[in-house]
């Protein structure tokens, strides 16, 4: 009997659940908290590039969320083309932080003179830019492993036999 499991599937949470939550919610509060201490107007932002680059992370973050919540209903198909699209938009703004900021790893200990004059009064917010920039480089790689899982288990890439006289024929 081939009988579909029609029983309902209930959530669990597990300890990995809790730290997706806490991380989002990290990412979240430091994108949002950038974005709301600067204001709307570009003359707030070192660049208008790196606006935008906030607000696309702010966006893929809300994306990220919203994947999370209604997973269990979702197809693995589509859980595919959904993570391809994250590690799109994490890749997108994680690169826009690298190529726009200044700040790098171990540039934070650097006197604000020494950085260009747009971005001396992100001096201070240094680590907490390259901490932004290291989430979303970390959620990208997440991402492309989820994509890379889940197209994997959706193809079912498998050594399968060669049919005797496709290659040959046998005599």
């Amino acid at each position: 009997m081939n009988e579909k499991d029609t029983t309902t599937r209930r959530p669990s949470f597990s300890v990995r659940s809790a730290a997706y939550g806490v991380t989002f919610f990290f990412l979240f509060a430091m994108i949002g908290n950038q974005l709301h201490k600067y204001g709307n107007t570009y003359e707030n932002y070192a660049s208008m590039e790196y606006k935008h680059g906030l607000g696309l992370l702010l966006f893929s973050v809300i994306f990220s969320l919203l994947i999370l919540l209604s997973h269990p209903w979702l197809g693995v198909s589509f859980i595919c083309v959904l993570s391809f699209i994250a590690a799109v938009f994490f890749g997108t703004g994680a690169g826009i932080i690298n190529r726009t900021a200044p700040f790098k790893g171990t540039s934070c200990d650097r006197p604000a003179d020494e950085y260009p004059a747009p971005w001396r009064p992100y001096a201070n917010e240094c680590s907490r830019i390259v901490a932004i920039q290291g989430l979303a480089w970390a959620l990208w790689g997440l991402y492309i492993f989820l994509f890379f899982g889940a197209l994997f288990h959706k193809v079912q890439f498998k050594a399968r036999p060669t049919p005797e006289g496709f290659y040959y024929n046998k005599a």
